[in-house]
């Protein structure tokens, strides 16, 4: 990626000392073009600086004629960036190297194509997320990138460009990797169930640290739970009843499961394991396919390294996991079967009382022929 360092300013500040400027430059340029700013509806939550700016970059079909004959979209979905992670960022967040006294008039420069901008663009990324570009230079990705491949992917790539919101690694990658599913098939066991319950980066991130996230799924509206805006609750229910803080046992556990169904006695809430990152970050520190984690045991195995990390979670209303720590023995308690109906890794949760019932039911399936057959013996011996 191109080297470039932005003059970085806050949105606060941003729009403090430009907002006159802005004001006067969006309300004449709109009027030229015979606009208006976009529907109050959609800009709810949105800081007036950044109205203006939608004044115009809201208008459909709004774009830029680029050196090489493409054109680059300038529209933004109001609602779509009102919704977005970096709404409260504004726009002087990222655009700070626009020069508010002379925009629009003095326009961006030439852009040489839409693929360049995006890398250019990225660089603007990394003020805020240095930690995930590091990862990500390390990755098969960047070098993707380096070798000149066009469809290497960039943070808009995968992140989107001004509708930033969270989503699992799985939405992510088959967005491009559509035909994942098919190659695992073809020597994964049960492919389509790990697809399922295993993030992509815990195996293709092979130096990263997983974990268990046991994430709250309801079954009755086959949706994962998530918080509504203002309303949040799940941090300060696991807090009551993980008193101690020191993690949710097997029994807090229960409790807190039931605490939670009581509020909404119509639905039919479960967890659903899932073996993820501890550090979202590394995800994007990605392996050539050939040093993508293969071996079975890294996960089906007593003590296996995932199983040592557990949360529980659900959506927060920004879409963000919330996780509240748990006690890796929960995977392997009895008393917690009835809260992870959905959950288990042959030969990685192991619970000694179900171990112990499965084998007095082998020995007793196994009684019965032999009890059956040492009776006819005895019989047919009295007979003779």
């Amino acid at each position: 990626m191109q080297s470039a360092t932005p003059r970085r300013l806050c949105a606060t500040q941003w729009a403090e000392t430009s907002m006159p400027l802005i004001l006067a430059a969006a309300i004449a340029f709109a009027a030229h073009c015979g606009v208006t700013p976009a529907a109050e509806g959609l800009l709810n939550g949105l800081s007036d600086a950044d109205r203006q700016c939608l004044g115009c970059h809201a208008m459909e079909g709004f774009k830029k004629d680029l050196a090489n004959g493409e054109t680059l979209s300038l529209q933004v979905e109001g609602e779509a960036f009102a919704k977005s992670i970096h709404h409260a960022l504004g726009c002087g967040g990222c655009h700070s190297d626009k020069d508010v006294k002379t925009h629009p008039q003095s326009g961006g420069g030439v852009i040489k194509s839409a693929r360049q901008y995006s890398i250019e663009r990225a660089e603007t990324c990394r003020q805020c997320h240095d930690d995930a570009f590091k990862n990500y230079e390390g990755s098969v990705h960047a070098a993707r990138l380096q070798q000149g491949n066009p469809l290497a992917p960039v943070c808009t790539g995968c992140h989107g460009v001004h509708a930033v919101t969270p989503k699992t690694a799985y939405e992510t990658c088959v967005s491009c990797h559509s035909e994942a599913l098919a190659s695992h098939q073809r020597w994964l066991p049960n492919a389509a169930r790990h697809h399922e319950v295993v993030s992509c980066a815990a195996c293709h991130a092979p130096a990263a640290l997983r974990m268990v996230d046991l994430r709250l799924y309801d079954s009755s509206t086959r949706s994962w739970v998530a918080e509504k805006p203002g309303e949040p609750w799940f941090e300060k229910m696991a807090n009551s009843v993980d008193a101690n803080g020191d993690g949710l046992d097997a029994r807090e556990l229960l409790e807190l499961m039931t605490k939670i169904n009581a509020r909404d006695p119509k639905a039919e809430k479960t967890l659903r394991g899932r073996i993820e990152l501890r550090n979202n970050v590394e995800a994007h520190r990605l392996a050539e396919k050939g040093s993508a984690i293969r071996a079975c045991d890294n996960c089906h195995r007593a003590g296996a390294e995932p199983f040592h990390n557990v949360t529980v979670s659900v959506t927060a209303a920004d879409g963000r996991p919330l996780r509240h720590i748990a006690k890796p023995e929960v995977l392997r308690s009895a008393l917690a079967v009835a809260a992870l109906p959905e959950f288990y890794a042959i030969g990685g949760t192991r619970s000694t009382l179900l171990d112990v019932l499965f084998v007095l039911a082998l020995l007793g399936g196994a009684g019965f022929p032999l009890g059956h057959l040492a009776v006819r013996w005895l019989a047919k011996r009295k007979r003779s």
